[in-house]
Formats: C-alpha cells, structure tokens, sequence
C-alpha cells in the first residue's frame, strides 16, 4: 500500500486543523509512521488514540462552535441494556441481557452546525477519511452520507455518562473537543465477545467492575480515537465539575450513501428529518 498523497490532497489540507508537525501527514515516511502506530494499537486492544491531533489553536475554535450550538442540543436522558435485543422469557434478572446503564448527555446533530465551523471542515477533508481507512486497514472508506449524524456532538455536563454497551457498527471515531473538570473517562474491555460467545459471564463482571479485562483511558482534548467497539463492551464514566465533556463524533461506511434509518435519527436526535438549509 502507498502512503503517498496526490497534490490535490495536500492544497486540500484544513489550513491549521491538524497538528502536522506531530502527524507528518502529509508527507509518505511520517503518514506510514503514523498509520502503522495506529494498527499496532488497534491489534494490542482495538483502540488507536492519537493525542494532540487538532492543535490548541483549532481546538479553540471548535469549543467555540460547539458552545454557541449547544442551545439546539437534544437531551437523551434514559436506561438502556449493552444488547440490542431482548431477552427471553426465562432470563434472570441479573441477566446481562436484563441490566440497564444510564445514557445521559446532549446530541447536537450536523445539520445543525454551521457549515464553515472547524470541526465540519476537518470531517470532510479527505486526507482524514483516507488516514481512518489506512489505519482500520479497509480499502477504502466514505464518510456517511447521512446530513444528521455523519458529523455529531456530544456534551455531557455534571452527573452525565454514556453507559455499557457495545456497538452495532465495526468502528467508531471521535475527537474530543473538550475533557471534563474529572471523570468522563473511557473504560473499555476489549474483546470480550466474538461472533459466537457472548461471554455473559465476564460481560457482568465487567459491569460489576470487578473484571481484570477492562482498561480506562483518561483521553485529553484534542484527541482522535478510532475504537473498534462491536465486541468491547464499553462506557464513558460520569462526568463530574461544570466544564462539559464535549465530543465529536465522525461517521464512517464501506459504501458511500450510509443513511441512517429514522428509529436511530429519532432514538439519537429526537427527530427524524433533516433541517431544510438557507
């Protein structure tokens, strides 16, 4: 595979979006660089973290942007299980399949953004679409086509967590904008499931907190994060201060028309259009 960037590519670069000195993106030895710390990461436990991705300055400005749409949010507040199915009739109780998290923050969705903002600009670059690819070792990558959630923030402010589950999806990236005062870390317990055992057993330890496998990420502001969360169960701890934890989330598919069906929209965004531009 080559590393290498076509002219195009490079005049296309968000001018001062990503922190180039540490991720030499843009030129082939340091982006093979960068590329291979990402897949050694993701094959020691199916997380790549790359801090100080955006540089202080971009960072600014996205907090900025994401402040001033913050009056738009949606609040999801509810208890929901780590599986998306229900369990039968003879499942116990403590069942993992029976044991709810809480799911409390605010979703601003993408159409709600302004076009021109900073976070927006640095999604549809697509030397960052290119870079996902490389490191997730797919061929090649889109970036969703959905107008709502292919570009989302989340805010979760003081008492506020995201908790265990797993995903539906192969992969999730994000870039946190902004960390809280404490708490909001990121615990995950890698592959803890395959496509043939859920490993119910370990998965409640793990939700009882009394399990060896889970890993917690005390992630800094202005980091990128590619997870592969599909057989990690995983939550983001509650959040504690008056600064939110504010957090991007960047959709990706192998196809390029990925829309999201309107339960998710709604389930997410307490809608199910899009916003009408102009």
């Amino acid at each position: 595979m080559s590393f290498s960037m076509d002219d195009d590519l490079r005049h296309a670069v968000p001018e001062g979006l990503v922190s180039l000195e540490r991720y030499p993106l843009l030129e082939s030895r340091g982006r093979a660089a960068v590329v291979e710390h990402g897949r050694r990461q993701l094959a020691e436990s199916g997380c790549a973290v790359f801090p100080g991705f955006v540089p202080p300055k971009a960072l600014a400005a996205m907090v900025s942007d994401a402040e001033a749409a913050r009056v738009r949010a949606y609040r999801r507040d509810m208890q929901l299980p780590p599986y998306d199915r229900k369990p039968g009739p003879d499942t116990p109780s403590d069942h993992p399949l029976r044991r709810t998290s809480p799911y409390k923050m605010f979703l601003v969705a993408a159409d709600l953004l302004p076009p021109e903002c900073a976070v927006l600009r640095l999604y549809q670059w697509d030397g960052l679409t290119e870079l996902v690819a490389d490191v997730l070792r797919e061929p090649v990558l889109y970036r969703a086509a959905d107008p709502m959630l292919n570009c989302a923030l989340t805010y979760m402010a003081e008492g506020d967590q995201h908790g265990w589950h797993f995903d539906d999806n192969d992969f999730v990236v994000s870039l946190l904008l902004q960390s809280a005062e404490s708490g909001g870390d990121f615990e995950f317990a890698p592959r803890i499931r395959d496509g043939t055992d859920e490993n119910y057993a370990e998965v409640a330890k793990v939700m009882d907190e009394t399990s060896p496998r889970t890993l917690r990420l005390a992630v800094e502001a202005g980091t990128l994060m590619i997870f592969c969360g599909k057989r990690a169960l995983h939550r983001v701890r509650p959040v504690r201060g008056a600064r939110q934890r504010i957090i991007a989330l960047l959709s990706y598919d192998r196809t390029p028309d990925l829309q999201f069906s309107k339960q998710v929209r709604l389930n997410t965004t307490g809608r199910t259009e899009a916003l009408p531009h102009g």
